[in-house]
């Protein structure tokens, strides 16, 4: 049996059915992957060919496979038969991140029925009108009726059904609505929370959104007062910018147990993190060699950041090629030496600007509104 060491993100499509204030959607109504002079076949959308060859030749080595990381996977024809697939390899873990506004009844029951994982669902507001402002074309009552049907089909389900995460894109046109994420994120019945800080994006100007002149201090207490209300209400916070300890701390050895015990009921702290850190410290970077991007132009990039070209392309190249790629190579021996090559070079912002707070001026003048 081989060792189930990697994590793949597939990007099933190109396209989104809404224009989010703050992402690459904004501006166009399809994304373009490299190499430019590689497209797929269908409009916008993994093969369902090339997609049987990614699962054949790596799903073997997978223990979580994620739908969806720059476009929506909803909209893939084949979404229902992509599951199945899946499920068919018998990968441990499989992930959708979606705006599920595109989830139909027959999308649901598969989703169900593969026994998906967790379906993480952006929504970046807790309000209509916050919500509908930030995520253009989207619809309130839509996503309440979406999320009401993914319910009923797990619960009708032979297994529990999956996990429900709410992922917030925290920015200034939703600045005011983190602090009642938690209690919107129970209200659904959602099992888990991430929040990440809104970054300036390559082909989209949304400098307006990225929280970068607050106050570093009033950020902080509002995220520990977020983080403890969803521990309260038993959600876990799967990821999470870092916080700096809180100013009123207690530092005796009682306190540093309850806190440390604190950070692992949370989610902030744990098993995975301790791994993550220990490759980080070993090889340079977690995700080289462990995780792979696939666009849907057969496209494999070494990680969610990478912007150079791909550095294998399916179906020509099988895991051999892949995990023997030079250029993967290069970017290992590179991080491991501290001489960084490619994308890697300037990754380090970018990495800490979504699980980390932005590095603010303290004396910044808030922005109006």
């Amino acid at each position: 049996m081989r060792r189930r060491f990697l994590e793949l993100i597939v990007d099933l499509t190109s396209r989104c059915n809404i224009r989010c204030v703050m992402c690459h959607f904004s501006s166009t109504d399809q994304l373009r992957f490299k190499p430019f002079d590689l497209e797929p076949r269908t409009t916008g959308q993994i093969e369902l060919d090339v997609f049987r060859h990614l699962a054949s030749d790596l799903f073997r080595r997978t223990h979580t496979v994620v739908f969806g990381c720059s476009a929506e996977p909803l909209l893939h024809p084949d979404f229902s038969e992509i599951l199945r697939i899946s499920r068919e390899h018998h990968v441990p873990k499989i992930c959708i991140q979606t705006n599920l506004l595109a989830l139909s009844t027959a999308k649901a029951r598969a989703i169900a029925e593969n026994e998906v994982h967790t379906v993480s669902v952006s929504i970046d507001g807790t309000t209509r009108d916050t919500y509908e402002h930030i995520r253009s074309g989207a619809s309130w009552d839509r996503l309440h009726s979406r999320l009401g049907l993914l319910q009923r089909c797990g619960r009708l389900s032979a297994g529990k059904g999956p996990r429900l995460r709410i992922t917030f894109a925290w920015m200034w046109s939703n600045r005011h609505e983190l602090r009642s994420l938690p209690a919107f994120a129970s209200s659904v019945g959602a099992r888990e929370i991430d929040v990440r800080f809104v970054v300036p994006t390559v082909g989209v100007d949304n400098r307006n959104e990225v929280i970068d002149d607050a106050d570093p201090s009033e950020l902080m207490d509002v995220l520990w007062n977020v983080a403890r209300d969803a521990t309260s209400r038993g959600i876990r916070l799967s990821a999470y910018p870092a916080m700096e300890k809180e100013p009123d701390a207690d530092n005796s050895v009682i306190g540093k147990i309850r806190r440390k015990l604190w950070l692992l009921r949370s989610g902030i702290d744990g098993p995975e993190q301790w791994r993550r850190s220990m490759r980080e410290k070993i090889a340079g970077c977690s995700f080289p060699g462990r995780t792979l991007l696939i666009r849907p132009n057969g496209a494999v990039l070494p990680c969610p950041f990478w912007e150079d070209e791909p550095i294998a392309l399916l179906p020509r190249d099988g895991h051999r090629a892949i995990f023997g790629s030079p250029d993967l190579e290069k970017i290992q021996s590179g991080l491991r030496a501290g001489c960084p090559v490619g994308s890697c070079r300037s990754c380090a912002l970018r990495k800490d600007a979504l699980f980390r707070p932005l590095k603010m001026a303290a004396n910044g003048s808030a922005k109006p509104g």
